[in-house]
């Protein structure tokens, strides 16, 4: 198991940082928010503020600093306007390079000086999923994803429309953000209303478990619930989709992307950020499913995809609360948790976890 200690140290999350976070490949937005020219989106971890932007139906990644006053370059989440530093004005195009150097400011660099330019990452895509990767010669991201490059093409295919994005922080570690998503045997006690009754997942044993270099997949199956018979009727409309299963289904692609389906109906995508030790930023992402629709099924499934969103943020924070009172914990415990069955796929990340630590 990984070491309490890295849970609450902040040098174990510079370790992260170093070992975990600057090699591979990380999630970093979906192509829908990247779809214009000039779309782009920022992810900001710990010594590395990312841009990806799209240039003219590219996409490029850059460090997301200026390199005349070392200003942050975009300042937003997302948004759509081009890579213009507000400081000073500097303009940078789809290399990376200034457009112009003002000759009055009295620099001597040429516009292909290294010293003047951004720093530029790697940037590939598995179907919707966009990754970045700061490593000089990263290995190509089908290989990083292995047995899930399948899984995240059909789950592209599966999602329709993007319906809601938002951001909600955590004051926990990452990890336990992470873990958490991994198993539902907690779901009884932190989610009795929303994920039991509501839904009825969390009473049978998590199946079909899928582990690949740290990835991992499982369905949770659903039990039969008094609300049945109502839920078919509200999704009559979508009988004819092709992503159908009879659980909740969960994918993890290591170290912080989390993907989900409730029975075909609903997609969630979750993006664990580290901010610092104990604070963690969850973007969230809710998709309607991919279905061709008359009006009128439109508009039910339009409201269906409100009610979604905030069903999904409202059960979020029932996790939020508990995982704040687990990183006070970490903080007072002297020995490692334990793991139950249920509990396999936490056991794989902390293995794929602690071999990334030990490079």
């Amino acid at each position: 198991m990984i070491p309490v200690s890295n849970y609450v140290d902040p040098a174990a999350l510079e370790r992260e940082m170093e070992l975990l976070f600057r090699k591979g490949w990380q999630f970093v937005a979906m192509t829908d928010e990247l779809a214009n020219d000039q779309d782009f989106v920022c992810v900001d971890l710990p010594e590395a503020a990312i841009v990806v932007q799209n240039f003219a139906g590219s996409l490029r990644a850059f460090r997301n600093v200026c390199p005349h006053r070392l200003n942050l370059i975009q300042t937003e989440e997302r948004g759509n306007r081009s890579l213009i530093c507000r400081y000073h004005g500097w303009a940078f195009d789809g290399d990376g390079r200034p457009k112009t150097l003002p000759p009055r400011q009295g620099f001597a660099e040429s516009r292909d000086d290294e010293r003047v330019c951004l720093q530029r990452f790697h940037v590939a895509s598995c179907g919707r999923f966009v990754f970045v990767s700061m490593e000089g010669a990263p290995p190509p991201l089908a290989d990083y994803l292995g047995e899930f490059v399948p899984v995240l093409e059909q789950l592209s295919g599966a999602m329709g429309a993007l319906t809601d994005v938002d951001t909600i922080h955590h004051a926990a570690n990452w990890k336990l953000l992470a873990e958490n998503v991994l198993e539902c045997y907690h779901c009884g006690y932190v989610h009795p209303e929303t994920f039991v009754k509501g839904l009825g997942i969390g009473k049978k044993p998590i199946a079909d478990v899928r582990l690949d270099r740290g990835h991992s997949s499982s369905h949770f199956p659903k039990s039969p619930t008094a609300r049945d018979a109502l839920k078919a009727k509200a999704v009559a409309h979508l009988a004819g989709r092709e992503f159908a299963h009879e659980s909740f289904f969960h994918v993890h692609i290591f170290p912080n992307l989390f993907i989900s389906s409730t029975e075909g109906t609903a997609f969630y995508v979750g993006h664990a950020i580290p901010v610092s030790a104990g604070e963690t930023n969850l973007r969230t992402r809710f998709f309607a499913p991919g279905v061709d629709l008359d009006e009128r099924a439109q508009a039910r499934q339009d409201l269906m995809n409100k009610q979604g969103a905030t069903l999904g943020k409202y059960v979020i924070n029932e996790d939020r609360a508990i995982l704040e009172t687990v990183q006070r914990g970490m903080a007072s415990a002297n020995r490692p948790p334990l793991l139950g069955a249920d509990e396999v796929r936490i056991e794989a990340f902390a293995a794929a976890y602690e071999a990334a630590i030990a490079g």
